[in-house]
């Protein structure tokens, strides 16, 4: 017998403290990602987080919810964007994902959209017929350095036990990488005088009004508040000693051995002329949020790319469209690759034609991990 049960926003404190949950062989969600949901500006006590799937009194599966608010046919309204979904290999064939997603697609009133997905993930969301494409980004990934240790365990996975060579030859490398980096962070130090920055956690009004400038044809207008709980809340938490954490309980991001988001506020003559929200994981910097004037073009992208080369940083990705023309055209990187991230979204918006608005790489879930 399949048992479906629901976590709110209500729930989260008695959750939080049910030993019983924390102590199960896996974990459904982290306490970390599940106190951020709690703090989530827009959510709601009746607004739903995640999904719980018993079979026979077993729990085999879950689905995480993402709640957001977005601008649709001239009106804001609220969205769940699917962050995870699980079932345990054991009830293959079951039909337990399927009832998972029909779960929180009905219990979110159908007003639900994916941000990122596999290609196995994509057939089952075209087959339940649901959604409809919202965007296809076009971007960039922007390499700085050598990053063996990543690229070879990822496309071939059982090679994974050989990173640690992988990053000998990394470090081999880029010993020599480094030293021309130096001399472009030189350069690229040279083209920002008169430029000052702010490392924000807090939105104060000026900036918060160049946001507002740039904004208007986003599919969700981010502000003060989204964007302090984005600093104060990770979803992914630093862990120097990852090995001794419970990570291989939870199949999503729980820990790393860096992660962080920088804010940052870009003042040229006492002016706020910029503002960018990067995230940088391990080795990767990406470019989630930016609100700038195009001729403002080069000197923002420049910061980005003096902070990924002094910051260790082997791979940007980017959407930005003005952004990644100028990473294509600079001689920093060792090389570059296109880059695709595609998004769907429910067809219970009434709304089929988003080619005039802009989806940040950080919309939806892809902030967070």
């Amino acid at each position: 017998m399949i048992e479906i049960k629901k976590i709110n926003k209500k729930d989260i404190p008695e959750l939080l403290s049910d030993n019983q949950f924390w102590n199960h062989s896996f974990l459904p969600i982290s306490k970390h990602r599940l106190y951020a949901h709690h703090k989530n500006p827009n959510l709601e006590d009746n607004d739903i987080v995640l999904i719980l799937s018993y079979l026979n009194n077993e729990l085999v599966g879950y689905m995480g919810l993402f709640m957001d608010k977005i601008n649709i046919n001239n009106r804001l309204e609220k969205i769940g964007w699917l962050s995870t979904w699980w079932v345990h290999p054991k009830t293959k064939g079951t039909g337990i994902g399927r009832e998972i997603l029909n779960a929180m697609y009905s219990e979110n009133n159908g007003k639900i959209g994916i941000s990122q997905f596999t290609p196995s993930a994509r057939r089952v969301y075209d087959k339940s017929g649901y959604f409809t494409t919202l965007k296809e980004n076009i971007g960039i990934k922007a390499v700085l350095r050598s990053n063996l240790s990543f690229v070879i365990p990822t496309l071939f996975p059982k090679t994974k036990r050989l990173s640690s060579f992988f990053n000998q030859i990394d470090h081999f490398f880029n010993f020599f990488i480094n030293i021309k980096l130096y001399f472009q962070k030189i350069i690229l130090s040279g083209k920002l005088t008169g430029i000052s920055l702010e490392y924000v956690n807090i939105i104060d009004d000026e900036t918060l009004s160049l946001i507002n400038q740039f904004n208007k044809n986003d599919i969700s207008n981010k502000g003060k508040a989204f964007f302090e709980w984005l600093k104060a809340y990770n979803w992914v938490q630093k862990a120097p000693l990852i090995n001794l954490t419970n990570k291989i309980k939870y199949e999503f991001s729980i820990y790393d051995n860096e992660f962080e988001f920088s804010l940052i506020k870009i003042i040229e003559k006492n002016v706020c002329i910029g503002f960018v929200v990067l995230q940088k994981r391990n080795y990767v910097t990406k470019v989630l949020f930016t609100y700038y004037d195009l001729k403002n073009t080069a000197a923002i992208s420049n910061i980005i790319k003096l902070q990924a080369a002094t910051q260790n940083t082997r791979e940007i990705i980017c959407y930005d469209e003005a952004i990644c023309h100028n990473l294509k055209k600079s001689n920093l990187f060792l090389y570059k690759n296109k880059k695709i991230k595609q998004s769907i979204i429910s067809k219970k918006f009434n709304k089929t034609d988003f080619s005039n608005v802009r989806m940040n790489f950080g919309d939806g879930d892809c902030s967070f991990a």
